[in-house]
């Protein structure tokens, strides 16, 4: 599984962003839609890795899961990854403390 841990919800300029978004991180009660969109890039990460991976799970920085999801590809945006997935709305686990969260300042991990 690939774990993203966000950070608090920041401003982006859209032409800054591969994906065109004006704010990227987690808020508390963010829906798992939202949680999704801010999670999914654009991430540094080895594309070898990443998609041996079947399933996303973003998490914020106390480890609460705020959205699972499939994972279906990857779209390269220069040295940086966005991942393709559909949202497994309504996943148990969403809302619960992952098992395991790391206490590295890397946001992506794989467990």
């Amino acid at each position: 599984m690939l774990q993203i841990k966000i950070a608090a919800r920041q401003s982006v300029k859209p032409a800054e962003d591969p994906m065109g978004r004006t704010e990227v991180g987690y808020t508390p009660n963010m829906s798992e839609k939202d949680a999704w969109e801010a999670g999914r890039g654009c991430w540094v990460m080895k594309a070898s890795r990443a998609i041996d991976e079947d399933e996303v799970q973003i998490v914020n920085s106390e480890g609460t899961i705020l959205a699972v999801a499939t994972m279906r590809g990857l779209i390269k945006h220069g040295n940086r990854l966005e991942i393709i997935g559909d949202l497994l709305k309504g996943d148990g686990r969403v809302g619960t403390v992952a098992n395991h969260v790391s206490k590295s300042q890397n946001p992506i991990s794989y467990v």
